[in-house]
């Protein structure tokens, strides 16, 4: 698994996801509108320009000799909980490979390396068992549910470094 940050030819890819509809219903609730989609892919690029330790990245597998684009990883710093924030979203046709908790610690050690913080948390969909297995068993504890921006619930994990 190799993790690259996204650059404004990525578009494309990252569409790919943020319009999947099986994908962001475990991550936001529903798709991105096209809006909320341009907007994001700014942000993440802005965010990718002034961070060296922090980001978004896309993931990319070797697959059969070529190249695959499954998915997003991100940390990013949560002012809000003091903490950096691990995210990582897969396509479908890659759930339940192993993919996300080969991601998800990989996402563990870079935030841990990066220094920034003494603790790193997660935000789940309560409906994402996957996602939860995963976290615990790198380690998170189940801090709260909430409402999110949204007005969906969304659950909070946390770990130190």
């Amino acid at each position: 698994m190799k993790l690259e940050k996204y650059d404004e030819t990525d578009e494309a890819l990252y569409s790919r996801l943020v319009f999947n509809e099986e994908t962001m219903k475990m991550n936001l609730g529903r798709v991105f509108t096209e809006e909320e989609a341009r907007m994001f892919f700014r942000a993440v690029l802005e965010l990718n320009a002034a961070e060296s330790s922090l980001g978004y990245y896309k993931v990319l597998i070797s697959r059969e000799g070529k190249i695959a684009y499954i998915g997003m990883g991100a940390i990013s710093h949560n002012e809000e909980y003091d903490a950096l924030e691990i995210e990582y979203m897969l396509l479908p046709e890659y759930w339940n490979q192993g993919y996300g908790t080969e991601l998800a610690e990989i996402l563990i050690k870079m935030a841990s390396d990066a220094h920034i913080a003494s603790g790193i948390i997660a935000i789940t969909d309560p409906a994402n068992s996957y996602s939860q297995r995963i976290l615990a068993k790198n380690g998170f504890e189940f801090v709260k549910r909430y409402l999110n921006s949204d007005g969906e619930l969304a659950d909070l994990y946390r770990r130190e470094v």
